[in-house]
């Protein structure tokens, strides 16, 4: 805690020094929109852009966007063209590099923004908040958060950053449904958004060659050493789907994920394909779109599947249950979502409050056995490239 305090206390000396002697203008016609958290929430939020972008109050202001480099490649698929300026943000170097921090605070300090808009509802004092409060703006607009990304000590950070805030009716709905109604509010109107989908012309034919003709893929990792699932247990639901579809499996994952890869594959003794780390993330939901299912704990991979119409078999614990998942039907009906018992016992008592937060139930309080199950009575479709 001390040592988180002092890191806390070094961040907030550099944002003050990337401010120093930058007046508050304000009265250029320039906003700035910042959005940074991970890949799911941007599948999540994306088709919230456009009316952003065409809300009135944001009529003749050149626009400019601050994302999270690490989903540029998906942005690119559809967001060339509509802003005036991208900044891309290395989340990593951000924390890490007090110089890299610092040059990227004044480069925003200096831009003389008069709106600025976060539309994340888990707002992060010591990443976008900083963002936001670097570019000093006369008008910012935000969610009223909750806590998820807030240490105890950090609540008064934001007490007067944003001048307007949007207050959530019900904080466990969906979170494109959050988005949605966020927009609506900085819009002034309704909107006509209801799907996540990726059109298919957007979508890189993977540089892979020699795909197996039937297939699924299986993500055994996870950027959080909490957010696992056991081996053994990603390994009995794929020897169901070999021996009953004959599906080969393609192991899939980021550099983050190769160790769990590995495992996975040194004991799986079936026919499978190591696609870790090979693929972009455009070229993976080309290969997401032709698997026949996906296998996951509760990563991005579920939402790029669900942004491609794959079948979608999701490992979750019950953390912020509502808004990742379950999905809603009308979203997609093509991710089953697997909790543990005692969750869906909670659930189902209306105890929603109890899961609006991260919790440390294991992901293994929900078994093979339980996915297998489900399948033996749900068969699958299989897709045939």
């Amino acid at each position: 805690m001390i040592l988180n305090g002092i890191k806390g206390a070094i961040y907030d000396i550099i944002g003050y020094l990337a401010c120093l002697g930058k007046p508050a203008l304000h009265d250029g016609k320039k906003a700035l929109i910042v959005r940074v958290d991970e890949i799911g929430d941007y599948i999540l939020w994306r088709k919230c852009i456009d009316p952003l972008l065409n809300a009135d109050k944001l009529k003749n202001f050149e626009v400019h966007f601050v994302g999270n480099q690490s989903w540029k490649s998906l942005f690119d698929l559809e967001f060339k063209g509509p802003f005036q300026k991208i900044i891309w943000l290395d989340k990593t170097k951000f924390k890490k590099s007090m110089i890299y921090r610092y040059t990227f605070l004044r480069n925003i300090a200096k831009e003389n923004y008069s709106i600025v808009i976060n539309p994340t509802y888990s707002r992060a004092k010591r990443v976008d908040d900083s963002i936001v409060k670097a570019a000093n703006a006369s008008n910012n607009y935000g969610f009223v958060r909750n806590n998820e990304n807030y240490l105890p000590y950090e609540q008064n950070f934001d007490k007067q950053l944003y001048h307007h805030l949007f207050e959530l009716k019900n904080k466990s709905s969906f979170e494109f449904t959050k988005n949605k109604a966020f927009a609506e509010w900085f819009c002034e109107k309704p909107l006509n958004v209801s799907s996540i989908n990726f059109e298919a012309a957007v979508l890189p034919s993977p540089k892979i060659q020699n795909l197996p003709k039937n297939y699924f893929i299986v993500f055994p990792g996870s950027r959080s050493s909490v957010r696992i699932w056991s081996t053994d247990y990603f390994i009995e639901v794929s020897n169901y789907l070999f021996e009953k579809y004959q599906l080969t499996a393609l192991v899939c994952g980021g550099n983050g994920d190769i160790v769990y890869a590995n495992n996975f594959i040194k004991s799986y003794m079936h026919p499978c394909i190591d696609m870790t780390a090979k693929t972009s993330l455009p070229e993976l939901l080309n290969i997401i779109k032709n698997a026949s299912c996906l296998l996951s704990v509760d990563t991005g991979s579920i939402h790029l599947a669900a942004s491609v119409g794959c079948l979608t078999l999701g490992i979750f614990n019950g953390s912020q249950y509502g808004r990742f998942s379950p999905y809603p039907i009308e979203i997609s009906s093509n991710i089953i979502s697997f909790y543990p018992k005692k969750v869906l016992e909670d659930i189902n008592k209306n105890a929603f409050s109890k899961y609006e937060l991260i919790i440390d139930i294991s992901y293994n309080d929900v078994t093979s056995k339980e996915v297998i199950d489900y399948l033996a009575s749900h068969p699958i479709s299989i897709k045939a490239i």
